[in-house]
């Protein structure tokens, strides 16, 4: 393994942690203050950007990577940001009435859309162990869409849909941001987050002020998942193809699913176990096998 490997493995670990422990925090808000998903979102980016901006303003190089990152990748920020943005709505929304078990595991499909991307837009093949792992992952997501109780057809479906969103912005800064600044990138991805969520609740009319404690709470999550946790994700980028990238973080759903369990009362039936073996069976064999197929091109 490569140095460069390696830093990319631990920027993808620390990625996993933060992205879990935000997932977690959001939902026990969720559950505590019954916030609607576009008020803890705004909220919590925006008390992020402010917490984090002191960084950023008194720091010459900082400074000078954001300006350099609004003018060469001001674009694919703009797009990725706002697919981004409909996808956390979507997400929070399936993730306030339903398990965090299957929805920590159907987010993942987000992999498969990057594949599929790939194939789409890339002109890459879809090999026949390729389309083997898809059918896994298909059999695995009905298997968790049809948990009676835990979640519903109708937040699977908003929350697949969220996960192409999410792959959109991976995409694109996979295809065209190359040399990324990574915690610039996360910090102008506050700001516009930000600004998105508060269009939003105005335009929608439901706009509140929860209890201040309620806001440094949100904040303080959204700085561990939507700055941290993307800054090193973004970071990752630069030193491990997509495929390794997406393959490594395969393990936090699984991670997320026993916390469910054993912090938040959630049941751990077999057929979520089976589902989720499907799902990450199917995705660790698209990932497997793209990658050898390319080291073996390559040789």
């Amino acid at each position: 393994m490569t140095g460069n490997e390696k830093k990319g493995y631990f920027f993808v670990f620390l990625t996993g942690v933060f992205f879990a422990i935000e997932v977690i925090g959001f939902k026990e808000v969720f559950r505590r203050y019954k916030l609607e998903p576009e008020i803890a979102a705004f909220y919590g980016v925006s008390a992020a950007a402010l917490f984090v901006s002191f960084y950023f303003l008194f720091h010459k190089t900082r400074r000078e990577n954001i300006k350099t990152t609004i003018v060469r990748d001001g674009k694919v920020l703009l797009l990725g940001t706002f697919s981004n943005a409909i996808g956390i709505v979507m997400y929070y929304a399936a993730l306030r009435i339903s398990d965090l078990g299957p929805s920590a595991i159907l987010i993942k499909t987000t992999v498969l859309y990057n594949v599929l991307l790939g194939v789409f837009l890339l002109g890459e093949k879809l090999k026949a162990f390729e389309s083997f792992g898809i059918i896994l992952a298909l059999v695995g997501i009905y298997e968790i869409s049809t948990l009676g109780g835990q979640i519903t057809v109708i937040s699977s479906l908003i929350i697949l849909t969220s996960a192409f969103l999410f792959a959109i912005q991976s995409y694109l800064i996979k295809r065209y941001v190359p040399d990324i600044f990574g915690m610039e990138y996360a910090f102008l991805r506050l700001i516009l987050l930000s600004l998105f969520f508060g269009l939003y609740i105005w335009i929608k009319g439901s706009f509140l002020f929860p209890p201040l404690t309620t806001v440094i709470v949100l904040g303080l999550f959204s700085v561990l998942g939507y700055f941290f946790g993307r800054a090193f994700f973004f970071e990752a980028h630069k030193y491990l193809p997509i495929s390794k990238l997406n393959a490594s973080l395969l393990i936090e759903p699984i991670f997320l699913m026993f916390v469910g369990y054993l912090f938040m009362n959630e049941s751990l039936e077999l057929q979520k176990l089976l589902g989720a073996a499907f799902i990450l069976s199917g995705l660790y064999l698209l990932i497997l096998h793209k990658r050898k197929n390319k080291n073996e091109s390559e040789g």
